[in-house]
């Protein structure tokens, strides 16, 4: 009884909160508090290096169905309403799904497409090529209209591709608002328009795991009709769960046409809107620490401050990276998100790099990094990605790349590397 006590007064009085700034403070103003230091900085796409109050709102055990936890859970579903600048009153609901935001993803694909439909997926990445696999297994119907991955979805593109032959009878059209394999920024909001203006029998769904939290997607004012998260991106929870956001609807006209149990998204929404319960067994530490998470987000300034954050951590890294003789995979700026990074190393380099010894030397020096994710047809590519999202701030990005510098001479590499 005294943990569960301490737990309730701790996450009704906001104690614990990990802002770092008001968020009117300058963004010069940011750094990272000591009660945050830890073995390791992720320079990931998650999961990522999370604040000390969010760990600390997980360090607590509560039942699946104690009265406070399904405060906690209908508190939060309300609070993604409105990031995505919505809410049930517009017609929307948020439905949380058990497990990595794959599965929110495959429960959104599987759930809120009949029998009898038919999906467009338009691709530039293998988190987009992810949703063909899920449509092969679950025996939906699909065109899949694959892009280059270091450039965007464009709506002529999409346009394009609804006007082939083989587009007859879709039903529905899906993409990737930000492509972490590459780290390429879609336009989600030009998509949704142009939909709506020429095509509005169909629906969109948009996989939004990687940018929810840090792009505004307002599901109601874009047409999105089904958008998916993730606990562990841009909104700095822990991997457990994540969630859909559904017109109510259009998620209701479809209903008994899931392919799964588990993942059935609309036998879920029920349950929890008749019993505020999970239907099976919930991640109750990870709900718990990111209802923090969420604390901290609007702390931070909400959308706009948690973008200009990691928009800064961005810029700091990418003019160090160049510095230091990187390119770019992705060659136009304006099309890379501020989530991930690819770098890629000159043809000059290629024969004294070795991305093993670069990543176990980044991490003995307390920096963690991600390989690279290329199309079979670039895989000769020496290639590495770089997070900005997560408990990184500028600070600690001007000393990520000091230590990138050390390490590109304990491998004997050219300072710059051209």
């Amino acid at each position: 009884m005294a943990v569960a006590r301490a737990w309730r007064v701790l996450s009704r009085s906001g104690t614990g909160h990990g802002s770092r700034r008001s968020a009117m403070a300058p963004l010069g103003h940011w750094c990272r508090p000591a009660s945050s230091a830890g073995p390791a900085l992720l320079f990931t796409p998650g999961p990522l290096t999370t604040s000390a109050a969010v760990k600390q709102h997980m360090a607590h055990d509560v039942g699946s169905r104690d009265p406070d936890f399904l405060a906690v859970a209908k508190r939060m579903r309300e609070r993604l309403l409105r990031v995505a600048e919505t809410s049930t009153a517009q017609g929307y609901e948020c439905i949380l799904v058990q497990g990595a935001g794959s599965m929110a993803l495959e429960s959104m694909l599987g759930s809120t497409i009949p029998r009898v439909g038919k999906i467009l997926i338009v691709s530039n990445g293998s988190y987009g090529e992810r949703q063909e696999k899920m449509c092969q297994r679950l025996g939906i119907e699909f065109v899949a209209a694959r892009n280059p991955w270091n450039q965007p979805v464009t709506a002529e593109i999409v346009e394009k591709a609804l006007q082939d032959a083989s587009a007859e009878g879709i039903t529905h059209v899906s993409m990737v608002h930000h492509e972490t394999t590459a780290g390429v920024l879609n336009q989600i909001q030009e998509v949704g328009e142009m939909l709506h203006a020429r095509f509005p029998h169909l629906k969109f769904l948009v996989d939004s795991i990687s940018s929810f939290g840090a792009y505004r997607i307002p599901a109601n004012l874009w047409n999105i009709h089904y958008l998916c998260g993730s606990a562990n991106k841009c909104i700095e929870g822990v991997p457990g769960f994540a969630f859909v956001i559904a017109h109510r609807d259009s998620l209701l006209e479809v209903e008994g046409c899931a392919r799964s149990l588990v993942l059935d998204l609309q036998d879920q929404w029920r349950f929890m809107e008749k019993s505020g319960q999970f239907r099976f067994t919930p991640p109750t530490q990870a709900v718990l620490g990111f209802d923090q998470a969420l604390n901290e987000w609007d702390e931070e300034g909400g959308l706009e401050g948690r973008h200009d954050r990691y928009m800064t951590n961005y810029t700091a890294l990418a003019k160090g990276m160049e510095a230091l003789g990187f390119d770019f995979f992705v060659p136009d700026p304006s099309a890379r998100g501020c989530i991930i990074t690819t770098f890629q190393v000159p043809a000059s380099a290629k024969g004294k790099w070795d991305f093993t010894r670069f990543y176990d030397l980044l991490k003995d020096r307390g920096f963690m990094i991600y390989p690279a994710s290329l199309p079979p047809n670039e895989q000769g590519i020496t290639a590495f990605r770089v997070g900005n999202i997560g408990q990184i701030f500028p600070s600690d990005v001007e000393a990520f790349l000091v230590q990138v510098k050390a390490v590109m001479k304990e491998m004997d590499l050219p300072v710059p590397l051209r």
